[in-house]
């Protein structure tokens, strides 16, 4: 769950003005198209596992849930409780994923 918030977010990148092309927490990791980054290898599990509280409810975004359960994951493994604030906002389609290569190395 932390690598999948991880690879989420991680594809930010600050010199990019326009949203969603500057990457983030956006939620595009549920698209097929990336979750065949080599990068992204295996994360379609942690999907799996998400799916069917995103189902339950609805109205949280897939950004929201993915950093969610990223932050839950450390503090159940005994890492510190992080702060969460909500809000995120996904991208509609996978056109608007971020290329493959932009997860820093």
């Amino acid at each position: 769950m932390v690598r999948l918030g991880w690879h989420d977010a991680g594809t930010y990148n600050k010199n990019t003005e326009e949203w969603p092309l500057r990457g983030g927490a956006n939620g595009s990791l549920r698209f097929e198209i990336e979750q065949k980054h080599a990068a992204n290898a295996g994360l379609v599990n942690a999907l799996k596992l998400l799916q069917p509280i995103k189902d339950k409810y609805s109205g949280v975004t897939y950004a929201d849930l993915f950093q969610l359960a990223s932050a839950t994951a450390v503090e159940e493994a005994g890492g510190p409780k992080i702060p969460m604030k909500y809000g995120r906002v996904d991208v509609s389609e996978p056109e608007q994923c971020p290329e493959e290569g932009r997860l820093p190395e």
